[in-house]
């Protein structure tokens, strides 16, 4: 049986890490493990071996409510160096 991945088996490309950590550490802990259990499930259920920049744009666009996504999106902005989405 194929050993379920973590996000730190993941490969976080440009700023990505930093970007998800200061996000994580400004939400209130219960949701902090909400987030990142959801997290690790999109990974092993996509088969994901690299979280990139934009990753993190798009989560925060189809997911966050819009407080939070122009709340967070200012962190987003604020480490971004990948233009684009891919």
């Amino acid at each position: 049986m194929d050993r379920r991945m973590t996000l730190d088996d993941v490969k976080w490309e440009g700023n990505s890490r930093i970007m998800y950590e200061e996000i994580i550490d400004h939400l209130g802990p219960m949701y902090r493990a909400a987030v990142k259990k959801k997290l690790e499930v999109w990974v092993n259920k996509n088969n994901v071996s690299v979280i990139r920049e934009w990753n993190v744009k798009h989560t925060l666009e189809k997911y966050a409510p819009p407080k939070y996504c122009e709340k967070y999106m200012k962190i987003y902005e604020k480490y971004k160096t990948e233009e684009g989405d891919e």
